[in-house]
């Protein structure tokens, strides 16, 4: 398994001094965020008893308390129950070694890799889950301590599509990924919680490579995508707001968008084979052209009910288009 970051937060998402003077400037600010870096999260497939025979044979680990391990390599291991299966969160301790403090967020995210990359041989099996939402998450410390603020500068720099906005939660997506702001109480500041790629390695199938891919669609109305990804035997269909995440053939797909009249953007997680990809989303493509098509003509129907004109004839053409002949005498 290897961590490919795409997607780092901006500097104006963790401290206010950092904002930057345009507001379409989405380059990194590397050296906050290598400062800022306090823990990996990783969403697994393993069980109870995978875990205590992981960290039992690792090495000889010390354990802190229950389901916390520091190790030697400076790293520490707490392991959670989150949505029915285990997370590691993955944080450095204070016996990080001399060589590795002048880079702390380099040497955890190597680390985090090379920990998953053993859990894996251990096991001898993929520890992702590849039908799981869940993608590593990097999570920063901010200097936001009121959600005000933290409000006032995602407006600064236009991002509007807020989820969510409590006082220990603030939830947004911002260029194609989430983001979250937390806390456990109203005194701590605000952590970031950012989605990262990566891309797998399934060793049950063989060393085939897992991707993604995202663009850009035609689809505007979110009824008829809905409908269209039901049809297709889409699972765990879920919408917030405007945006649509379901599963479908192993893979994940995300649509969002800003507004209403906009297209979606679309963004498919865990690619194992690109023909089948390539299948679905044309079989997709149609079948929302007919549910468009569909939700068109009952409008118009109701339409002429609402004003109680008359329709002399309807036909379906050669390319499938419907013709309507209406009396408006």
């Amino acid at each position: 398994m290897s961590i490919v970051l795409k997607a780092f937060p901006m500097g104006f998402l963790i401290s206010p001094d950092a904002r930057q003077k345009t507001k379409y400037k989405i380059k990194p600010d590397l050296d906050i965020e290598n400062e800022n870096l306090q823990l990996i999260k990783v969403a697994t497939n393993i069980q109870l008893e995978q875990v205590n025979y992981l960290m039992e044979n690792l090495g000889i680990p010390y354990k802190l308390k229950n389901d916390t391990y520091m190790l030697n390599n400076g790293l520490n291991v707490h392991w959670e129950l989150y949505n029915s299966r285990y997370c590691a969160f993955i944080s450095l301790n204070e016996h990080i070694p001399l060589l590795a403090r002048k880079a702390p967020a380099s040497y955890l995210t190597k680390q985090g890799e090379i920990l998953m990359k053993t859990f894996e041989v251990m096991l001898k099996k993929n520890i992702r889950d590849l039908k799981s939402k869940e993608i590593f998450y990097y999570c920063y410390k901010t200097d936001y301590k009121n959600r005000f603020e933290v409000l006032e500068v995602l407006k600064e720099h236009n991002i509007e599509n807020i989820t969510k906005s409590t006082d220990l939660e603030i939830r947004f997506r911002y260029s194609n990924t989430n983001y979250k702001f937390i806390r456990k109480n109203k005194r701590e500041p605000f952590l970031i919680e950012t989605e990262q790629r990566i891309s797998l390695v399934n060793i049950i199938a063989g060393q085939q490579n897992i991707t993604s891919r995202s663009m850009v669609t035609n689809y505007t109305n979110k009824e008829a995508l809905i409908k269209t990804l039901s049809e297709h035997g889409a699972t765990g269909i879920e919408s917030d707001g405007l945006n649509i995440s379901c599963e479908m053939f192993g893979m994940q797909l995300i649509y969002s968008k800003n507004s209403s009249t906009e297209s979606y953007n679309l963004e498919i997680n865990r690619i194992s084979d690109e023909k089948k990809c390539n299948d679905m989303l044309k079989d997709l493509k149609d079948e929302y052209a007919l549910n468009i098509q569909d939700l068109t003509y009952r409008t118009i129907m109701s339409r002429l009910q609402q004003y109680n004109l008359h329709l002399e004839d309807e036909r379906v053409d050669e390319n499938n288009s419907i013709v309507l002949t209406i009396n408006v005498g």
